[in-house]
């Protein structure tokens, strides 16, 4: 992870991005063939309870776009003092500098680096242990068979021959959970299928995929080391092992001009800053 904005940045790009939003409604209800602007709100009708909440939704708002606020594992006295420098600068004059000094921005950004590497490293610990017990009581489940390279799964329904090959796009329903039952990703009545490339997918989803043919099930046990190592990713944390209930409902061949690699953690690091973007 790398933090490349200093506390004023990330001030400014939240609230210009409340601003925007707000704005950009209120010109789209403005537009011909809109229903007409609404009045402008008279504050005198509006409740000293009612305006607390406002602001405090507008908080929280600036507190979602603030880029690497939620991987610190702040306490709450920690927190207060993140908003006694948002107060700071709210209340400070133009030409007011970062409290500090100038170099209190590269300080911190060092600080909250190391903050994020301490919590990403407990959490990769964490989920390590809680795998390690995880895969060990699965393997006691003679259904659930294991390849060389570690990935578990366990064939429901085999489906016809021929079997998906990285030249293939497949489409399938499937859920993706973490092993404490949470529900990360799945197809639904809204989404009820999706393509992926056979090779366009983490490496233990591609392997997987290949086991089964059309109309075939299949529930991948899928360790860190095959999925997104490390790297969080959205609702999955650092070093987790990744649950998929999939079926394939079509195999075709994959165009030439979608094709993709697999999705290493590398490229995941390269991503979120942490590397270069290796080349396929």
């Amino acid at each position: 992870m790398s933090i490349k904005i200093n506390s004023r940045a990330a001030w400014a790009v939240a609230s210009l991005t409340a601003i925007v939003a707000v704005s950009t409604l209120m010109h789209a209800q403005s537009a011909p063939g809109l229903p007409a602007e609404p009045a402008p709100l008279d504050l005198s009708t509006v409740k000293p309870e009612e305006a607390k909440s406002y602001l405090t939704t507008y908080g929280f708002l600036i507190g979602q776009r603030v880029a690497g606020v939620q991987p610190l594992g702040l306490t709450a006295e920690e927190i207060d003092q993140i908003a006694a420098g948002m107060k700071l600068a709210i209340t400070a004059k133009p030409t007011d500098d970062i409290p500090g000094g100038k170099d209190m921005g590269m300080k911190m950004q060092d600080y909250l680096k190391a903050r994020a590497d301490k919590v990403a490293k407990a959490e990769v610990a964490k989920q390590q242990a809680a795998s390690d017990k995880f895969f060990a009581d699965l393997a006691k489940n003679p259904n659930v068979k294991k390849t060389d390279t570690g990935l578990y799964y366990e064939i429901t329904t085999p489906g016809t021959d021929p079997k998906p090959t990285d030249k293939d796009t497949v489409t399938v329903k499937y859920k993706g959970t973490l092993i404490d039952g949470t529900v990360f990703d799945q197809t639904d009545d809204k989404d009820p299928t999706r393509d992926f490339a056979v090779t366009g997918v983490i490496p233990g989803w591609t392997e997987g995929l290949k086991l089964v043919g059309k109309g075939g099930t299949i529930k991948l046990y899928i360790p860190a080391k095959l999925a997104y190592g490390e790297q969080a990713n959205g609702p999955i944390p650092p070093g987790a092992t990744l649950i998929f209930e999939t079926s394939i409902v079509d195999i075709k061949p994959t165009p030439a001009s979608s094709a993709t690699g697999q999705i290493t953690p590398e490229m995941l690091k390269a991503l979120s800053g942490g590397g270069s973007m290796p080349s396929n």
